[in-house]
């Protein structure tokens, strides 16, 4: 904030009061951060013991196994390369290469003479030992401990790395404390409670956070594989963290980006392919992709076979490794500024609760939207399981129905009720002719009434269902052939006679045998039609039986369909419920840790705010007890200045430089 020209002109006094102000504008902040680490408990005060000063930095490294961690922490602590095989095999305490060395959380310093130390616990004693193999030896145990559960350890367990293994150059550089987390994806549930308890324990202190990765998996920055407090919103506080990729420049097509630019490596370039390449796992936050948080460096025995097999790219990308890890010192060292710790406080005490807050109400949107779906689906699947009832009962009423349906029983139905009824003549008229008129009517009524020769529905109770699907189509050139067949003979005899009269009726006659001849006939046509109707109708109802048994079939079809879409929705259901547990458990992780922090937040917010007011009063009585106007002019614009240094504070914004 500047100064007004009118007063500035005012004379030295005016301005040396306003230097002064200006100056102590965070003062009251500074007292409220010291005021909160003293209601710290004692052993979380034991590892701010340092807080107050700029000669020692506490970094925390977070990555999975086998990236090259402990390579990365032993550079930055200022191991010195001579010592870097022996300090390395110490501390994987017997372990072989290739499998993870972290126990539990482990944090690193110098040891104030040539011996290692060892703590496991705060209440504990360190212990100190002369030789490389008695603490590999101790490291060993503790690993070994800790998987078979005999030890618990509530906080980091601390080694302290002899001072002959750091180089001479280190003796300039502030002291650095390393505190390596384990990966946050242990084997079992225990272990994974208590990588989040060292991470919401203890990443709010650290000056910065290092988040390591190989180069060519970038993918241990998506947000699901960042799951532990403080370390996955890491995007939004990206001031307290850097990315920092191994195996940088190992990969073929890295190397051919090296080939293809002349002269030294551009660590702009780099930086801005390697965010390129994190983000196609996803969007970075506009301040997270801020390019000198990402820093891709290599080194360790891989990096070295380079400089024998590819000369040329070492020389040209080794300087921009050394300037790299140069600003990343330069880093640590500014992170250690009462100014830096400040702000560093404020991140991970107000910002991390309200991101939590914000959690919090993502994962209970997700809850409710999976909650949601789940209900979809069980409505989807209820529906379907009506389905597959009514079409279950269809089968089962189309099996009760076709057990009844016999040949048997299909050939007395149709001897029951398909029947010609009786035929009516009139008399002969005592002639050949009068005959032959009764028999061209007897055919006529024959034909006519044999339309009539079916199954009559109504007639049936149990399968006039099956009855009323059947439609039979009479065969005129056979019905014709039948009659010609019976009345054939007759028609001969009668053709036969020379006179058209019968001059004899009595009994015994040719007159009374015709008629004998007719009556036999009608019944033989009769009997003949019938069935052959018959005959017809047994024919479609096999016919007939045989399409209801095929659709019986497709109908079992269709209700077992019913049931495996039924079973088959199970799966994405109970995945659901499986899901919106996971998620349940997750925003009651959430809200716990929320609580946590939200006290934690609240405490400290209230001690800036005390602090503030306290300040303000006092710039307040300054502005009523100054004599000069000018002077309390300059206290008002103190004032002013206060209230914008504090939003801008809150806001994770850099306050507003003089």
């Amino acid at each position: 904030m500047s100064l007004p020209l009118s007063i500035d002109r005012a004379g030295p006094g005016v301005r040396a009061l306003w230097a002064e102000l200006d100056g102590n504008r965070l003062a009251w902040a500074f007292r409220a951060y010291e005021c909160f680490v003293q209601s710290l408990s004692p052993e979380i005060r034991e590892r701010l013991a340092h807080k107050g000063h700029q000669d020692e930095a506490y970094v925390v490294v977070f990555g999975n196994t086998q990236v090259g961690k402990t390579t990365l922490l032993m550079d930055l602590m200022g191991v010195s390369a001579d010592a870097m095989g022996r300090v390395s095999a110490v501390l994987r305490g017997g372990r072989e290469s290739g499998k993870s060395a972290t126990a539990t959380a482990m944090e690193y310093r110098r040891s104030p003479d040539q011996r290692w130390g060892l703590r496991v616990k705060l209440k504990e004693e360190t212990h100190w030992f002369d030789d490389d193999s008695a603490i590999t030896l101790a490291l060993g145990d503790l690993r070994k401990a800790m998987e078979r559960r005999d030890l618990v350890a509530d906080e980091p367990c601390v080694v302290s790395i002899p001072a002959d293994c750091f180089a001479q150059s280190a003796d300039q550089e502030p002291a650095v404390r390393m505190l390596d987390l384990p990966g946050d994806k242990p084997s079992n549930p225990t272990e994974q409670a208590h990588v989040h308890e060292m991470a919401r324990r203890y990443v709010p202190l650290a000056d910065l956070i290092l988040l390591v990765g190989r180069g060519d998996s970038l993918a241990f920055l998506q947000p699901g594989n960042l799951t532990l407090p403080g370390i996955e919103d890491w995007q939004t506080v990206p001031r307290r963290f850097r990315i920092i990729t191994t195996f940088s420049f190992l990969a073929e097509s890295v190397r051919e980006l090296v080939r293809q630019h002349h002269g030294p490596a551009d660590a702009s370039m780099y930086r801005a392919r390697l965010i390129e390449q994190i983000e196609r796992f996803g969007p970075l936050s506009k301040e997270a992709r801020t390019p000198e948080l990402y820093f891709p460096l290599e080194f360790g025995a891989s990096w070295l076979a380079t400089k024998e097999k590819s000369p040329d790219l070492y020389e040209r990308v080794q300087p921009m490794l050394d300037e790299l890890k140069r600003q990343l010192h330069e880093d640590i060292r500014a992170s250690t500024t009462q100014r830096a710790r400040l702000e560093g406080a404020v991140d991970a005490h107000v910002v991390i609760a309200r991101v939590r807050e914000n959690k919090k109400k993502e994962a209970k949107a997700t809850l409710k939207t999976l909650y949601q779906q789940r209900k979809a689906k069980k409505g989807d699947q209820l529906a379907a399981k009506n389905v597959a009832e009514r079409v279950g009962e269809e089968c089962q009423r189309m099996k009760c129905r076709l057990s009844m349906l016999t040949e048997t029983r299909l050939g007395q139905e149709l001897e029951k009720h398909c029947t010609l009824s009786p035929i009516q003549l009139g008399d002969p008229d005592k002639t050949v002719s009068g005959f032959k008129w009764l028999i061209a009517t007897a055919k006529s009524s024959l034909a006519r009434r044999l339309e009539a020769c079916r199954i009559n529905g109504a007639d049936l109770k149990d399968t006039a269902w099956f009855w009323r699907g059947i439609r039979v189509s009479h065969h005129a050139g056979t019905v014709s052939k039948i009659l010609e067949d019976v009345f054939g003979g007759f028609e001969e005899r009668l053709d036969g006679y020379v006179l058209d009269k019968y001059w004899r009726t009595e009994e015994g006659s040719d007159y009374q045998e015709d008629q004998v001849r007719l009556r036999r006939c009608i019944r033989a046509a009769e009997s003949a039609l019938v069935e052959t109707v018959r005959g017809w109708w047994l024919d479609a109802a096999q016919r007939h039986l045989v399409a209801c048994q095929n659709e019986l079939k497709e109908m079992e079809m269709k209700h077992e369909s019913w049931l495996q879409q039924i079973e088959e929705m199970n799966g994405p259901i109970l995945e659901m419920k499986r899901k919106s547990e996971k998620c349940l458990e997750r925003f009651r992780e959430i809200a716990q840790d929320l609580a946590e922090d939200m006290e934690k937040s609240q405490r400290f917010i209230s001690l800036l705010d005390n602090q503030y007011l306290a300040e303000l009063q006092q710039r307040r009585q300054a502005i009523l007890t100054e004599e000069r106007a000018e002077k309390a002019f300059v206290h008002l614009l103190a004032a002013v200045q206060l209230k914008q240094v504090r939003e801008q504070l809150l806001l994770c914004k850099e306050p507003a430089s003089a």
